[in-house]
């Protein structure tokens, strides 16, 4: 009799550490689900290319979807992105219906939007074919065609520039076209858009000749004031400046190409233009 309820005993304590081990096998992904269902974040990223764009199967690619798939991995903070047309995002961060965006630093934006982090200093150039001659500044470029991004903010000299004609472009891409056409004397754009182009066309940066227009243009993450997620920003802040001082964020937009670092008179661009 003794060894049959020791037979029992073990049995029932095997039994017990089983429904013990599956009871935490259970818990567990239960905390984990209730943990991922915490409400995603939601970006508003600029549908503009090399920034952000579809891939042939749908997939999203581009430097600031890098960054925000970074962005959460650093935080563990889940995000939706969206991508969006330029003013579709800028209307979407406004009427808070996403929570954040990143965006060309404005004193427009500043005062619609809370200003999180700098992101990226982006330098805004002037371009043209490399076989003109004519000074690359506004001033020297009146009356002549200059292509553009439409609705990017490109420094308060372009915003205020009545005498220049503005043709907005779809892509830096066809800019470049539009150059080789003679159909534009000039682009201005970010150097990160005009290289990635150049590469994603297999063309040189020698086929280009380049004057900075506007100096450390700032690549801006912003928080809508109509849906605000203030601890998120925080955690975000902080993910953005360990990224930085890794020089992570640096690859992330030039990769090895690196930036024109010179004029097409071969003198250093690394002060902005006098204008």
């Amino acid at each position: 009799m003794l060894k049959r309820l020791e037979t029992i005993a073990a049995t029932t304590a095997r039994q017990i550490s089983i429904l013990a081990f599956l009871f935490c096998v259970a818990w567990v992904p239960a905390k984990a689900a209730l943990a991922s269902n915490e409400p995603a974040v939601v970006f508003a990223i600029p549908d503009v290319w090399p920034w952000a764009y579809e891939d042939r199967d749908g997939i999203p690619r581009g430097s600031l979807i890098q960054v925000t798939n970074r962005l959460s991995e650093l935080t563990g903070v889940p995000i939706e992105t969206r991508l969006r047309p330029l003013r579709r995002a800028l209307i979407e961060l406004n009427s808070g219906e996403v929570n954040f965006s990143l965006l060309f630093q404005s004193p427009a934006m500043d005062s619609r939007a809370t200003n999180v982090a700098q992101v990226m200093k982006i330098n805004i150039m002037l371009a043209a074919s490399a076989d003109t001659d004519y000074p690359l500044t506004l001033e020297a470029l009146k009356g002549k065609r200059i292509g553009y991004i439409r609705g990017a903010y490109l420094g308060d000299a372009f915003e205020r520039d009545t005498d220049v004609e503005k043709v907005p472009v779809a892509v830096i891409s066809q800019g470049i076209e539009m150059l080789d056409l003679g159909r534009l004397s000039a682009i201005l754009a970010s150097d990160h858009a005009i290289i990635r182009s150049l590469q994603s066309m297999e063309r040189s940066n020698d086929e280009l000749r380049f004057r900075k227009h506007k100096l450390g243009q700032a690549g801006t993450l912003y928080m809508s004031r109509r849906a605000p997620r203030s601890a998120v920003a925080e955690k975000f802040r902080v993910a953005i400046a360990t990224m930085t001082e890794s020089n992570e964020l640096n690859q992330i937009f030039f990769g090895d190409a690196g930036r024109p670092e010179h004029d097409d008179a071969g003198r250093s661009i690394a002060q902005p233009p006098v204008q």
